[in-house]
């Protein structure tokens, strides 16, 4: 259970930082260098299908679907 609590706030974490881009998220140097790979937009679409799909499982491994 304490898992899946942790995945699904990763989850939130990723899918809020993604939509507010605060600076300590945005300018990481990880997340500069897709940036600068794929684009903003893609790489905005690109981590929040991964906040999106963590909430999904966190959610599922709390209802016990998983």
């Amino acid at each position: 259970m304490a898992t899946a609590v942790v995945i699904l706030f990763i989850g939130l974490f990723t899918t809020i930082c993604t939509l507010l881009k605060p600076d300590f998220y945005w300018e990481n140097r990880k997340a500069v260098a897709l940036r600068k790979l794929v684009g903003d937009r893609i790489a905005a679409i690109f981590y929040l299908i991964i906040g999106i799909l963590c909430i999904g499982f966190g959610i599922a491994i709390l209802l016990e679907l998983l």
